[in-house]
């Protein structure tokens, strides 16, 4: 009969430095990864590359200031104004909404409308080109021409002599899966001057 002689198991001896050393480098990491994702939300929460450039207004409209213009009211009358939507930043987006103004105010939204950078200017109802707004994509460098037709409407809300400037929309965006929300400055300041009582029958009723 033959023996095998067996070795005693060796059980590495036990290295505080080495341990201390492998949890700093998993915290090293870890600090790393912490850190990589706060930049991430930071960039999400601060991303606004989109601008506005070139416009076109219907109507007849006088200058207002050095970057704006002045719209005479005209009850049951309407205005439509375009710009191009720019983006500016490196990473593609998508737009799902633009919005301006509300229903209480002195210009009251009727329809967005948009068409290629080729059609950028037209403004007229019908013209070719133009298409209801619908969510679009907007590459790097990409731009779209926006049209916003409005209605006046609510003097009886605003005494004669007051007016409302209009300086910003609202825009809602995707970067990724991330939906954003971001108020835009218009290329031009569009004030409109409530009417006298003469011109509003309404507020005297």
């Amino acid at each position: 009969m033959g023996f095998v002689r067996k070795r005693p198991s060796t059980t590495p001896a036990y290295n505080p430095a080495v341990r201390m050393q492998a949890r700093l480098w998993g915290l090293f990491f870890y600090l790393i990864v912490l850190a990589f994702l706060g930049a991430v939300v930071v960039f999400v929460v601060r991303y606004q590359p989109l601008s506005t450039g070139n416009f076109t207004s219907s109507g007849p409209v006088t200058a207002d200031g050095a970057n704006g213009i002045r719209v005479a009211y005209a009850g049951g009358g309407t205005f439509s104004f375009g710009f191009l939507l720019i983006n500016d930043g490196p990473v593609p987006m998508t737009i799902d909404k633009v919005q301006f103004t509300g229903p209480n105010e002195l210009l009251v939204p009727l329809k967005v409308e948009m068409a290629s950078r080729r059609n950028a200017g037209a403004i007229a109802v019908g013209a070719p080109g133009l298409e209801r707004f619908m969510q679009f994509s907007l590459g790097a460098g990409e731009r779209t021409w926006i049209v916003v037709r409005t209605e006046f409407s609510n003097c009886v809300r605003f005494p004669a002599g007051t007016f409302e400037t209009y300086t910003q929309f609202l825009v809602t965006f995707k970067v990724g899966p991330f939906t954003k929300h971001a108020w835009i400055p218009l290329p031009r300041n569009i004030r409109v001057d409530s009417p006298s009582d003469a011109l509003c029958p309404t507020r005297m009723g």
